[in-house]
């Protein structure tokens, strides 16, 4: 199964272990319209940590969700769906040049080094980045996930009536939603607040450069609030999103009790942003493509300086948390941004407003890019 371009017209899936979100976007002119879309609560118990345990359930949960889409049902039968962050994996590798006939193998055996799954017992697929002459090396994105769960979501769409025609890891839906076509190359880091987990993507055009995932996330806050105040997980959540991370009177509780999953997710970005300046600097981009060595001891200072992280986006449920934003560029010395996944589909010239609210558009980032590869614009 794909896991890079697939030009069918399609439409996308992104299942979490508690929601389902689906859109379809298709082509007016030159222009893409947002044709159908919708989320639904998936009761707890059908899909735990990313692997499927009641497919019937979920097949009638997912039929529901596409018919009743909005503003019309999906009638496409094809999808593009995700695969959790944490089941999936992404390396950039470098191979020797090798015959055609012979990428494949090599490919499998390289990232063999790389990936804590067996290569044997997964679907993998790859895309050549970079073909240097010179070095007579080529740079390859490759992706890959067990076969095993590729096969038990292709069996429960197909409960559903549905055709899985691509398998997505979320980091490369989330990158194609949210990073404009025009963007410099200079590298982001985007940071998808879940309720789950928070997956951190690193991108440098033309690809993604590293991700990760920790289980700070909403459940956590939530917990945590209701410890507090005394009172269920479902109040919790509006409690914190009325309060927010706001310090005063009766927020302060909220804030509070917040705080410590909050600390450790700011020591965790610091930590991914030395990583990436410590690993991914021009000394070791001139390492590992063979630059001259004038280059290598050049200003490690300038050097470090020449590959910042640009911006850094959030999106995901739990960004809609009021103060979010604020808090984390504060702590991290960052401009944060919030994620605008109509930035590839509405132009910036465009006086059209999105049919999500920027609000609610946090939460349908994923399924957006999915749903853009529909129309073979990525």
């Amino acid at each position: 199964m794909s896991i890079f371009n697939n030009n069918l017209n399609t439409f996308g899936l992104d299942l979490s272990d508690r929601t389902i979100k689906v859109a379809q976007l298709r082509r007016n002119g030159d222009k893409l319209k947002l044709a159908g879309y919708n989320r639904e609560e998936i009761p707890e118990g059908i899909i735990m940590n990313g692997e499927i345990k009641k497919g019937d359930e979920l097949a009638k949960i997912i039929k529901k969700t596409v018919s009743e889409s909005k503003p019309r049902p999906i009638s496409a039968k094809f999808v593009v769906y995700s695969i959790p962050e944490t089941k999936g994996f992404i390396r950039v590798i470098r191979l020797p040049e090798v015959k055609k006939e012979n990428m494949v193998r090599e490919i499998a055996e390289k990232s063999e080094q790389f990936f804590p799954i067996s290569i044997k017992d997964s679907y993998f697929d790859w895309q050549v980045l970079l073909q240097e002459t010179k070095n007579k090396e080529v740079e390859v994105l490759v992706a890959a996930a067990p076969q095993e769960i590729i096969d038990s979501y292709s069996k429960v769409f197909k409960k559903a009536g549905l055709e899985p025609v691509a398998a997505e890891i979320e980091s490369i839906a989330i990158a194609r939603s949210l990073i404009n076509q025009r963007q410099s190359s200079r590298p982001v880091l985007i940071i998808d607040l879940g309720k789950d987990r928070t997956s951190f993507i690193i991108f440098k055009k033309p690809v993604i450069q590293f991700t990760a995932s920790i289980p700070i996330c909403g459940n956590e806050f939530n917990k945590a609030i209701a410890k507090e105040f005394s009172v269920s997980t479902d109040e919790a959540e509006k409690i914190k999103l009325e309060c927010g991370l706001n310090r005063q009177k009766r927020s302060s509780r909220a804030y509070k009790a917040m705080l410590p999953s909050l600390v450790e997710l700011v020591k965790y970005i610091s930590k991914l942003l030395d990583y990436y300046q410590e690993h991914f600097s021009p000394e070791f981009y001139s390492e590992i493509q063979g630059e001259s060595l004038e280059l290598k001891k050049s200003s490690r200072l300038a050097e470090k300086d020449s590959f910042p992280i640009s911006k850094v986006i959030v999106c995901g449920g739990e960004a809609k948390i009021p103060g979010m934003d604020f808090y984390l560029s504060l702590q991290i010395k960052k401009e944060i941004e919030r994620g605008n996944p109509w930035v590839n589909i509405i132009s910036s010239d465009s006086d059209e407003i999105p049919p999500i609210s920027r609000e609610d558009s946090l939460v349908f980032v994923t399924v957006l890019g999915l749903a853009m590869r529909e129309v073979g614009e990525h």
